[in-house]
């Protein structure tokens, strides 16, 4: 009879000794658990910015708005016949009252408001030459064959860009203001770039542009 107790008691004993073990290995798993997820949380806000919380309508919101564009709603040169008289703009084609060529590749007029010159050169639309806004006197050196006391009027260019161009032959018109005393009504010699020279003639009447003189090819 002793025998039999203490053997049931072992057996209790074995069986406590289980269940214990038991629930020590369930609360080791949820420390291991909760120690995981604490970890996780420190990464997260160890990384801060790495991943972004905001709505695409808050992305929106601070992306920065393009650029304003200059000139035409299409950003291509208007018309000449529609551009503003004034120095320093330019326009596709030829003004009213200009005879084109397709023999020369610039030419010059006076236009119908004193002092502004209309310059027009030929050649490519997409890579257009343009004029600078003012002419000068002189300003071409000896080395261009123009002096100051020839009385030789200047016009420059602005140079060309790199890039790929059309191989067609358009017009195109800048408007050049030049210095007070050159529109008198006469006759006046022109220096076109290093292009070359033409002598300017006068308009044939008040609020009219004058005759185009073509740099000879």
């Amino acid at each position: 009879m002793r025998i039999e107790r203490t053997n049931r008691s072992g057996a209790a004993a074995r069986t406590l000794t289980r269940a214990g073990a038991s629930a020590l290995g369930i609360g080791v798993i949820a420390v291991l658990a909760l120690a995981g997820c604490a970890q996780a949380d420190t990464a997260g806000s160890q990384t801060g910015g790495s991943v972004s919380t905001s709505s695409p309508e808050e992305s929106d919101m601070t992306s920065p708005s393009p650029s304003a564009s200059d000139g035409s709603e299409d950003g291509k040169l208007p018309d000449a016949a529609d551009m503003e008289l004034a120095a320093g703009n330019s326009g596709r084609g030829l003004p009213p009252g200009l005879e084109g060529s397709t023999d020369s590749t610039v030419g010059v007029a006076w236009s119908p408001e004193p002092g502004l010159l209309y310059v027009v050169t030929n050649g490519s639309s997409s890579c257009p030459t343009f004029a600078e806004p003012q002419a000068t006197i002189g300003s071409g050196g000896k080395s261009a064959g123009v002096a100051a006391a020839d009385g030789v009027l200047t016009v420059a260019f602005v140079p060309a860009e790199d890039g790929i161009c059309t191989m067609d032959f358009v017009p195109t018109t800048t408007v050049v203001e030049v210095p007070a005393e050159s529109d008198t009504g006469q006759p006046v010699p022109v220096q076109l770039g290093d292009k070359g020279k033409v002598e300017l003639q006068p308009r044939s009447a008040d609020g009219e542009p004058g005759p185009v003189a073509w740099l000879d090819s």
